[in-house]
């Protein structure tokens, strides 16, 4: 007999009942007592049972089915939906990880970047080691360009030539932090 089953719930019901009203229950001689007590007992084993399941569907590691997907659901809306015959377990791994994946930051943005095009250059006026200084830093070496305290939160994105452009927007959306302007371009062949 396990806590919150059937049979438990019955004796829980059985212990209540005024003592000398009915046989001890060490008798088992009260088939129709022990019946109708079951049948009260039924619904309270139904609820315990239903609250059991309830409460490990409050976490992700420990929900099933359904309860993962509205999970999903409600972190990414229609962004992550589960793969056909996909597992809890692998789904519930894929949902983590997109959880926690790095975000908002330029090295998440660089590191996603370079997955897509390894080759990508990236800009940011705000930030004085991407525009230096005249006459010190930039004189005969790498092109630089002009910084902008005017421009926060923007960054310029240039990908080389053949570099999927599609793949690149999304990398972006996905990575970049709400209000941060990011333009991108592929370069053509001929820059």
């Amino acid at each position: 007999m396990a806590i919150g089953d059937l049979d438990d719930m019955a004796a829980r019901i059985r212990a209540v009942l005024p003592q000398g009203w009915f046989p001890s229950t060490e008798e088992n001689s009260t088939p129709v007592l022990d019946g109708l007590l079951t049948g009260f007992a039924w619904p309270w084993a139904q609820l315990h049972a239903l609250l059991a399941y309830t409460a490990n569907q409050a976490r992700l590691q420990s929900s099933t089915g359904n309860f993962i997907d509205a999970a999903a659901a409600d972190y990414f809306g229609s962004d992550l939906a589960r793969v056909t015959s996909e597992t809890d377990t692998a789904y519930i791994a894929r949902i983590q990880q997109t959880l926690i994946a790095p975000r908002n930051t330029r090295p998440a943005l660089v590191s996603k970047l370079q997955a897509v095009a390894p080759d990508v250059s990236i800009f940011e006026p705000w930030r004085a080691p991407d525009s230096g200084c005249y006459g010190r830093d930039g004189y005969n070496t790498t092109k630089r360009r002009y910084g902008s305290r005017t421009s926060p939160a923007t960054v310029f994105v240039e990908a080389p030539a053949g570099t999927d452009s599609d793949a690149l927007k999304a990398t972006i959306v996905d990575t970049k932090a709400e209000g941060v302007d990011v333009f991108y371009r592929v370069m053509a062949t001929t820059d």
